[in-house]
């Protein structure tokens, strides 16, 4: 067995011949491939699972996924459109389409995806959007653990405008491995919003890739939110590819239990006259672990370059674990780059100013809570996805109060 990968998992022969189609041949990343070192596969490569049946029995969108306001929703149940539960209306702007999944390219998950993907989702930009674009991804195992590989391409056509939300939850109690994988090009001077939850059973594996460019004067805005889930990992790949282009990328989790988060990021900042801004926050409890990695490239033709970045993470107890690496790579002299990371437990001044006051323990805690993840979670500016996604948060420290 090579040192840095795991070659003995179970997405091979057996699992192609369920599918049809030729075998992937690539191996999961194992402890000494760097960008996984504080996420390791072993778990995930221990279990042995079928490809989902197309025959599941979902016929409603679960209760806890949101509605957003005026949003029209594009429905997938484990990795498969499903016309009947999606809504209709899209407006003029915006093309919806299932196409065919790209080459194989990337790392091994998204060849992964690329092997083993039924169909991708297809969104075709042209002008600005007056609607919200709601994406649910459903994870459902029925009798046995299920893996399936949804793929969502976006083509933002210069000078267009589009917000997308992507909720990514599953059925309880059930044992499933989503794969997702997320191409979007935003085009010069268009304007892509992006506002992704990641709020799987406390038994599924979710190890999401999005592969973002932006060209010349484009905007990128994106927020991710982690809250649940076995073992969680969001890697986000941004290539600023021409002039004057944006990007903020913000996010947050909230861990209990066991629950692994890991936030991988990686900012290309290829030409020159652009900006890139990152917040993640985070809380862990329980016996959890936050990860955050964070790597800024600036390339010699990357002059007047400005990007920053920032990581703070909260400990709810003293059980949890959190890792913490940001980079920078800078190889032009005329830039503006910075980075900060900081841990720390809640104050206990703070927590006797709100109990002196009347508040009980947990609501005062809850509160403080809220508040430090506020900082990233304000970066929205979506307002009816920013209440929602603070509503999110509230929920998830309502279970933690319940437990």
């Amino acid at each position: 067995m090579k040192p840095s990968l795991i070659t003995d998992h179970p997405f091979g022969e057996a699992y192609a011949k369920h599918l049809g189609v030729a075998p992937w041949r690539g191996d999961l990343p194992g402890p000494k491939v760097e960008e996984w070192r504080f996420t390791p596969l072993r778990s995930l490569a221990k279990i042995a699972f079928a490809p989902a049946s197309e025959d599941v029995d979902v016929d409603a969108i679960p209760r806890n996924v949101p509605r957003i306001p005026g949003a029209v929703r594009l429905v997938l149940v484990n990795g498969v459109y499903r016309q009947d539960l999606s809504g209709t209306g899209l407006g003029k702007g915006v093309e919806v389409f299932q196409g065919k999944v790209a080459a194989k390219q990337g790392s091994s998950l998204v060849a992964l995806n690329a092997a083993y993907a039924p169909a991708s989702l297809a969104l075709h930009v042209t002008a600005a959007a007056k609607k919200v674009i709601h994406i649910i991804s459903i994870g459902a195992a029925g009798s046995q653990p299920t893996a399936f590989h949804p793929r969502i391409n976006v083509t933002a056509e210069p000078g267009s405008a589009i917000t997308l939300v992507e909720s990514h939850v599953g059925l309880p109690g059930e044992t499933y491995f989503s794969n997702p994988v997320a191409t979007i090009a935003v085009g010069e001077g268009a304007s892509v919003r992006r506002y992704v939850s990641v709020d799987e059973d406390s038994e599924a594996f979710h190890l999401a890739t999005s592969l973002v460019t932006v060209a010349g004067g484009g905007n990128y805005e994106a927020f991710h939110l982690g809250l649940g889930g076995a073992l969680t990992r969001q890697e986000i790949r941004i290539a600023l590819t021409g002039e004057n282009a944006n990007v903020r990328l913000n996010g947050a989790y909230a861990l209990r239990g066991a629950s692994h988060h890991d936030f991988t990021t990686v900012m290309d900042h290829a030409m020159p006259h652009c900006t890139s801004s990152q917040v993640f926050k985070g809380v862990v409890d329980g016996e959890s672990h936050g990860v955050y990695q964070g790597r800024i490239h600036v390339a010699r033709l990357a002059q007047k370059t400005d990007a920053r970045q920032e990581h703070k993470a909260l400990f709810l107890s003293r059980g949890p674990a959190i890792d913490c690496k940001p980079e920078l790579e800078i190889y032009a002299d005329d830039v503006q780059c910075a980075h900060g990371a900081a841990t720390g437990e809640i104050d206990e001044n703070h927590m006797f100013y709100l109990e002196s006051r009347g508040i009980d323990p947990e609501t005062a805690r809850a509160l403080l809570v809220e508040g430090f993840l506020a900082d990233a979670v304000n970066e929205i500016s979506v307002e009816a996805v920013r209440d929602q996604f603070v509503a999110d948060i509230g929920n998830w420290l309502k279970r933690r109060g319940a437990q």
